[in-house]
């Protein structure tokens, strides 16, 4: 039978998940809102090309601002498409437009910022860097249907956790029901108590009062056998009420705690398949390294713990030279299986307290704390050469792969994205000065 503390602990458990699933929900509605954002200025980008095209682009953008359903916004986006593909056979002058690479650059980062789309921002960066004068129609489509995925996803995981939402309240409201029903239960135990108590004390009081009034024998045996009569009635009707009690308790609570164990499988099906997706979205899907969601917790950590002990904390970014010229040169299999080689050689010559993940595309950054600059170049030279030396082939033939890296250390008042951009900056001097370095700022 539950205890009112139990019942404490399932309420805390329910604030806490409904906590949850509003911060999830304002994490999604802040989400949708990027994406919708972007969208929308991709479609600002692409005005005054034709008359047939802006009209497609307004009812987009129409479409972004009145919260269209996804598949409204897919449906404009394919007349957008056509019309781009109708413009295209008339002009050329599309292609022309100098900023539609940013645009959908920068796009492309806040797909891959957010947890778990970090592998379909690398395939549509991929598609980017590849894509021709002729085939910017196809590219708008795949990022259409890239952010159509994005918001479908976290609609999916927004229905799985109110259904498990819906679950609880469903079993805290059963919980609280024969909590109240107990509550009443017992009261009518009391109640009927007493009154088998007043019952009791009253037929006594009568028989010593009719004993001590009354001189004739036969009489007084008469009255007291009616008075015990009267005290047999009332106990045996207190004895069916407890049992019906008894019985009805022991239905309800068999009730509850099938319903309880479910709830716990519900709950246990739920925490794995948390603990699952957090486990996944923590490596990166194509190199085995740790993803830029895991990259972005840890950093968060180390910058706190450098802020409290103010022990040293260095940053390096490393970058595969020349990476684009080997993809197209020998294929994206190719320069798939060379970038699990060099986060393999990586990880293998790292030290064990550095933290090594994948930002997105051919770069990597290494974490490492308590170091130093100065020692942190010597490791980043290690890692270089460990790379450098190592035997890449590629259909029998030796491959050579170098990296450069940008080295630097956190200085007081600094801030991860200022770090970062001063490491980058350090990266593109050893990129300017002949590659296969690394250089510290």
């Amino acid at each position: 039978m539950p205890q009112p503390a139990t019942d404490q602990q399932w309420k805390d458990k329910y604030r806490e998940l409904l906590r949850d699933f509003e911060a999830k929900e304002r994490e999604w509605a802040a989400l949708e809102k990027s994406l919708r954002a972007a969208a929308g200025r991709l479609t600002l980008a692409g005005m005054g090309q034709s008359r047939s095209l802006d009209d497609a682009l307004d009812a987009v953008s129409e479409a972004l601002r009145g919260n269209g359903s996804p598949s409204e916004i897919d449906a404009g986006v394919s007349t957008v498409v056509r019309q781009l593909q109708l413009h295209e056979a008339t002009t050329r002058h599309i292609v022309q437009l100098p900023d539609l690479p940013t645009l959908f650059g920068g796009l492309i980062r806040s797909i891959g910022r957010i947890p778990g789309f970090d592998d379909a921002a690398n395939a549509l960066a991929q598609r980017l860097a590849e894509v021709t004068p002729d085939g910017w129609a196809a590219f708008l489509d795949s990022v259409a249907h890239e952010v159509a995925a994005v918001v479908q996803a976290l609609r999916k995981q927004r229905a799985e956790l109110e259904d498990f939402l819906e679950q609880v309240t469903r079993q805290l409201a059963l919980l609280e029901g024969f909590t109240s029903w107990q509550v009443t239960i017992a009261k009518n135990r009391r109640d009927e108590s007493a009154g088998l108590e007043r019952t009791v004390e009253s037929q006594m009081g009568g028989l010593q009062h009719d004993v001590e009034q009354t001189g004739d024998l036969a009489l007084i045996k008469g009255k007291v056998q009616a008075r015990l009569a009267a005290v047999a009635d009332a106990l045996h009707e207190f004895r069916v009420n407890e049992e019906r009690r008894d019985a009805e308790n022991e239905k309800r609570a068999a009730e509850l705690s099938q319903e309880v164990l479910l709830l716990k499988v519900r709950t246990s099906e739920l925490t794995d398949l948390c603990a699952a997706q957090e486990s996944r979205l923590m490596v990166d899907s194509l190199t085995g390294a740790y993803s830029r969601y895991a990259y972005e917790q840890r950093l968060a950590e180390e910058h706190q713990r450098w802020q409290r002990h103010r022990q040293p904390l260095s940053y390096t970014i490393f970058d595969i030279d020349r990476f684009k010229l080997i993809n197209d040169r020998l294929g994206h299999e190719a320069g798939d299986r060379l970038l699990r080689a060099v986060a393999e050689l990586l990880s293998r010559n790292k030290r064990a307290e550095d933290f090594l993940a994948r930002l997105g595309g051919e770069e990597f950054v290494l974490l490492l704390p308590m170091t130093p600059l100065e020692a942190a170049v010597g490791v980043a030279n290690k890692l270089r050469e460990a790379v450098e030396f190592a035997m890449f082939q590629h259909k029998g033939k030796r491959e050579r792969v170098t990296i450069s890296g940008g080295v630097t250390e956190f200085h007081e008042g600094d801030v991860p994205s200022v770090v970062y951009d001063r490491a980058d900056r350090a990266l593109y001097r050893a990129k300017e000065e002949g590659r296969n370095r690394c250089v510290a700022d």
